[in-house]
């Protein structure tokens, strides 16, 4: 079961590494180009955030029906979810498309005011907002691929699709091998083709495979539409919910004055790096328990969940030790101001504790919750946690108290220490696991079983 689970994990993780050191390097190259380039890029970042956000959250609740139609072995299924998934994402990319591309300056605007960001975004937007379908087309495959446990595509695309971006970027950028110098927006058609680049080295590899997917619309019924939206809206608005919630206490670090907010940033940057792994897991976690709950085998989904809850809490345990040597080795090297660097390195430290926590939450909402078919729940959760206990303790700790950075990030755990209490009892008992590929005559007989049986 180990050696299942890694071959998942291991290409997730790096999958994530990679993507990250390829953001690092844009971000590099753009630094080089001046304030309202990064600021161009920043705005363009947000709404491909948004993408990418809801085409998770959709996808999210299509990796529970693929990865048990994988257990179960029906292919006709895993079909009908990746059809239903691929369309689906592009109905939300051409959403965000219109809105991106026909109304650029009005997006801008949310974000700032200034007219020399808000005209050079115009283009900026409109080239990067073509991607949104390369987007669409690549977090379904992506999910789909490791839903059936076929990780390594994903990431051999995002290896040669990272390596194609930051060549493009360099050479468009500053006029390389031939190619022109168009500054900016060299940026932007980087990104575009590598966004469409990735989504068809999954697509042929995947076809070369003979992976079950289909584009062919016709082979949905309208009760597998019904059960299919009945998982993904719980799984997408748990996202939206999420983020706004991330959203808020970026607020509140930034209220409480400058350097409390670039203390912060900071230690969001070595955060990030502290889930590199864990989130492998949690993706593996997540196709081995439909898997197992796809085949009927609901004792060994409930053993390996959670059994998978305690590895996950080690895991970030040792990846936030091993970030917080890299961050004392690093430290010398920032350029802040003696109290900033006491500040932040008492919140690594707390940090460290928080970690095997929210690596547990992760491994028992996403990896188990979610996978079960309890997404309901872990909406509910996720949300009732944040809402009325994590935002409202950071703004009572931060404003009414005026308590320092490291305070008020342990306030924001506080959810976590209250979820992990109700994810703990909830996957203790059975009620979580739901076989989403059974159909109603095969809950009745296997409900008829089990009475006999008892």
């Amino acid at each position: 079961m180990i050696k299942d689970i890694l071959r998942i994990a291991i290409p997730v993780s790096v999958e994530n590494l990679i993507a990250n050191t390829g953001t690092f390097i844009l971000t590099i190259f753009l630094s080089r180009l001046g304030d309202v380039e990064v600021a161009v890029n920043g705005i363009a970042n947000q709404g491909s955030f948004l993408v990418i956000l809801f085409l998770f959250g959709l996808n999210t609740g299509g990796a529970i029906f693929v990865s048990q139609y994988w257990g179960k072995k029906d292919y006709a299924g895993i079909k009908r979810t990746s059809t239903l998934m691929i369309y689906s994402s592009i109905v939300i990319a051409t959403a965000f498309f219109a809105l991106t591309f026909f109304f650029p300056s009005i997006f801008t605007r949310i974000f700032t005011n200034d007219p020399r960001v808000i005209e050079t975004s115009v283009l900026f937007l409109r080239i990067i907002s073509l991607s949104y379908f390369g987007l669409a087309l690549e977090i379904a495959f992506r999910t789909l691929l490791r839903g059936i446990e076929q990780a390594k595509i994903p990431m051999e695309s995002y290896i040669f699709g990272t390596i194609l971006q930051i060549f493009l970027a360099y050479t468009l950028l500053y006029g390389k091998f031939g190619f022109p110098n168009i500054g900016l927006l060299g940026i932007a058609i980087a990104t575009t083709v590598a966004r469409f680049f990735i989504p068809l080295y999954q697509i042929v590899r995947a076809t070369l495979l003979k992976v079950p997917y289909s584009f062919n619309i016709s082979i949905i019924e309208r009760t597998f539409v019904k059960k299919f939206f009945e998982f993904a809206t719980p799984t997408t608005l748990n996202e939206i919910a999420w983020s706004l919630g991330m959203t808020v206490y970026g607020i509140i670090f930034g209220r409480m004055g400058t350097n409390v907010y670039s203390a912060r940033n900071i230690l969001s940057s070595f955060e990030n790096y502290v889930w590199t792994f864990t989130f492998g897991l949690v993706i593996g976690t997540s196709v081995i328990v439909g898997k197992h709950i796809g085949k009927t085998e609901y004792d060994k989904a409930h053993s390996f969940g959670k059994k998978m809850l305690l590895i996950n809490a080690v895991i970030g345990f040792l990846s936030a030790i091993i970030i917080i040597v890299v961050y004392y080795i690093l430290l010398p090297t920032f350029k802040i101001d003696v109290e900033t660097k006491k500040m932040l390195t008492t919140t690594m430290w707390v940090m460290l504790f928080g970690a095997p926590v929210k690596a547990f939450n992760g491994a028992g909402i996403v990896g188990v919750l979610r996978a079960g078919g309890d997404a309901k729940f872990a909406f509910i959760l996720e949300t009732i946690t944040l809402w009325v206990i994590g935002i409202p303790l950071a703004l009572i700790g931060a404003f009414i108290f005026k308590l320092s950075l490291p305070f008020v990030y342990l306030l924001t755990l506080s959810d976590e220490i209250a979820k992990a209490i109700v994810v703990y009892f909830r996957i203790r008992g059975n009620k979580w696991i739901r076989n989403v590929t059974m159909s109603t005559e095969e809950i009745v007989i296997a409900a008829q079983s089990e009475e006999i049986a008892d």
